[in-house]
């Protein structure tokens, strides 16, 4: 096959890609938005007043709950005058129809409004559709960092093969989570996600016992960099709201800016590591060899 052809081939492998990923963002985006916009049932069900004491109770705002006080007072008005009887079921019609259509338009009119309150009250205002991504912090706790599936540091095993094999399996969800996070993430994270991935993933399996051991003060940098640095800046930036630029942008980078090289500063430092590391097993493998070829020597000599 000619370099042409594969250079088209990539091309469409990666066009694809690109195309399956925005595709699975955008059905997770709108079943988020379906689920949360379910409580437009209850108007549509004519109980208007609980759908917005449910609002009011969620996000906590009084405005939802004078409502839901409003259309309960409709509501309670139209039952009255229904069990009145005579000419007082001519107003209870009028009032249970008209206060029916007045709970579905006015339903249908916060819910954006919900929506955009739903998002915000989420841990990842800027992909609401996705879990909590354990180890993230925001910038009002950044000191307090979890561990890898939310398990703080204190609680992290104590032999370096479990809290390996545990740092391992967080490594796998983060790259998940990049993954599904779809447009709310910029579009050079997942590749520098996947480097990471690659980099962290032969040291952790060494270090949970599968490979030569390593030491303490390497294995410390990679554990460092998938339980506390990978998950804070994806957590960081998942919590803005979308398209926020700060109005300090100006004398520093963008959120965007920041993120990425953030990621690229993680790359870096594990090639470093990874360096160290193979340069290590290089010096002992000619230490062994050198041990070897004298204690050959010797046998020589004695015979």
């Amino acid at each position: 096959m000619s370099s042409s052809e594969d250079v088209a081939r990539r091309v469409w492998q990666e066009g694809k890609a690109q195309v399956t990923r925005q595709v699975g963002t955008a059905a997770r985006r709108q079943g988020w938005k379906a689920r949360k916009s379910a409580w437009l049932l209850l108007p549509v069900a004519g109980l208007p007043w609980v759908g917005f004491g449910y609002l009011a109770a969620k996000a906590r705002r009084p405005q939802w709950a004078g409502a839901a006080a409003l259309h309960l007072g409709v509501s309670a008005g139209a039952v009255s005058a229904l069990v009145a009887g005579d000419w007082w079921t001519v107003l209870g019609v009028l009032l249970a129809g008209g206060g029916w259509g007045a709970g579905v338009v006015h339903g249908l009119a916060a819910n954006p409004r919900w929506l955009r309150t739903a998002a915000a009250l989420s841990p990842s205002p800027s992909a609401p559709w996705l879990p909590p991504l354990s180890g993230s912090s925001s910038p009002s706790s950044s000191s307090d960092l979890l561990g890898p599936s939310g398990v703080s540091g204190a609680e992290l095993p104590g032999d370096p093969a479990a809290r390996a094999a545990l740092h391992q399996m967080h490594l796998e969800q983060l790259v998940d989570v990049a993954a599904r996070a779809g447009t709310a993430l910029p579009a050079g994270v997942l590749p520098l996600a996947r480097e990471i991935h690659d980099a962290a993933l032969p040291m952790l399996a060494r270090a949970a016992g599968r490979g030569r051991p390593m030491g303490a003060l390497d294995l410390y940098e990679v554990e460092a960099v998938v339980g506390e640095h990978l998950p804070a800046a994806l957590g960081r930036y998942l919590a803005l709201p979308p398209g926020y630029v700060p109005d300090t942008v100006a004398d520093g980078p963008t959120p965007e800016q920041a993120l990425l090289a953030q990621l690229r500063s993680m790359v870096e430092l594990l090639a470093e590591v990874t360096e160290r590391v193979h340069e290590h097993d290089a010096r002992e493998l000619r230490v062994q060899a050198a041990f070897l070829g004298e204690k050959v020597r010797r046998s020589d000599l004695d015979l």
